[in-house]
């Protein structure tokens, strides 16, 4: 009797070390899955910032497009108004330019 329940206490510790042990082989894959879903969560996080990011940058483009366009399209108008003066001043400023020219030949 005294044998046999040696041998039934062994038989327990040797089934308790097998358990504890796949215990361990558990809790170390658990611990890795966890490790790489929070990778990926944290990839996955940063995907969507940089997504985030390239919109907002892409608004604030098309926001500076826009304020942009009228003072460019008033700045258009403006240039195409003073040559178009300077243009209609030309004649002016030869006549007066070949006025000064001839005036001054003929002083000498």
């Amino acid at each position: 009797m005294t044998v046999e329940l040696v041998k039934s206490i062994k038989d327990s510790e040797s089934k308790a070390e097998t358990i504890v042990k796949e215990a361990q082989q558990e809790a170390r894959r658990m611990q890795k899955d966890a490790g790489a879903q929070a990778e990926s969560i944290v990839n996955e996080a940063i995907a969507e910032a940089e997504k985030q990011g390239k919109k907002l940058v892409d608004k604030a483009k098309a926001e500076a497009r826009s304020e942009a366009e009228p003072i460019t399209r008033e700045r258009q108008e403006e240039i195409a108004s003073l040559r178009e003066n300077a243009a209609g001043r030309m004649q002016e400023a030869v006549a007066f330019l070949t006025d000064k020219v001839v005036k001054t030949d003929a002083d000498n």
